[in-house]
């Protein structure tokens, strides 16, 4: 086969994988969001701030999201994981990038679409609950640190399910899952003893990777990274979402040699 990339041909792919696969996406995304609004939705329907029910809701923001892309992004090469879905794969009339492309494509669209209607939820679902409260506290929308946090984990790993879902043949999710929790612990860790080391303070900060420092001396501070580095970060982890689906790709034409 020809392996230079044709315009024809792609669409004829993606055509042919969207037909193939499309309900199954669907179902998937639906499903997901179900969950979501399941979860989210009563805070909507009390006259009073409920704990219980607003942690529910932000498990589902965070939570929901990020395990709901996840199983979306496992299956994203599932037609590699036995000998013989993958000869059929490969035989298909088309070039690895294309191939790669078309898989790459409908899982970048999805994944950001879920991302994009679980935020849409949480601050629409939190201001249709605040109408119903007249006196006292009322639900916060989570603060931009935290959606920050989210944001990076969600796209970190949806790279690393993505890579991990070619790489291994069988249980990917789980495999993938527990290595990335390996090298999560290890960074929550690392940047505790930097909070701990810079601020003194060993029993009063809490620090998430990449995000503020929070110190606690009678009254709370948050530390900010300075611009230049805030924005070094964003490089770094943009670039490391990127060389997880550039590995994919290099990844995926060893399967097909």
């Amino acid at each position: 086969m020809n392996q230079q990339f044709n315009t024809k041909r792609f669409r004829l792919v993606l055509k042919s994988y969207w037909a193939e696969n499309g309900r199954s996406y669907l179902m998937s995304i639906g499903f997901t969001i179900g969950i979501m609004l399941l979860l989210m939705l009563p805070i909507a329907g009390t006259p009073q701030v409920i704990g219980l029910l607003y942690g529910l809701h932000i498990f589902a923001l965070i939570g929901g999201t990020i395990l709901g892309g996840c199983l979306f992004t496992s299956g994203a090469f599932s037609a590699y994981a036995t000998s013989e879905k993958g000869i059929a794969a490969i035989m298909i009339p088309a070039s690895q990038l294309e191939k790669f492309l078309v898989v790459f494509l409908i899982n970048l669209i999805s994944v950001v679409l879920i991302y994009t209607i679980g935020l849409q939820f949480h601050s629409g679902i939190v201001a249709l609950a605040n109408q119903k409260i007249v006196m006292g506290d009322h639900y916060q929308t989570a603060p931009p640190e935290l959606i920050r946090f989210v944001g990076f984990t969600y796209f970190i790993l949806q790279g690393a399910v993505f890579l991990g879902s070619l790489y291994f043949g069988r249980n990917s999710l789980l495999k993938t899952l527990g290595a990335v929790l390996i090298i999560t612990v290890f960074a929550f860790v690392f940047n505790l003893f930097l909070a701990y080391q810079f601020t003194g303070f060993s029993a009063n900060v809490f620090a998430f990777p990449f995000t503020f420092w929070s110190v606690f001396d009678g009254q709370r501070y948050n530390l900010s990274y300075p611009p230049l580095i805030d924005r070094l970060i964003k490089v770094f982890l943009g670039l490391l979402v990127m060389a997880l689906v550039f590995i994919t790709y290099v990844r995926l034409k060893e399967k097909e040699i």
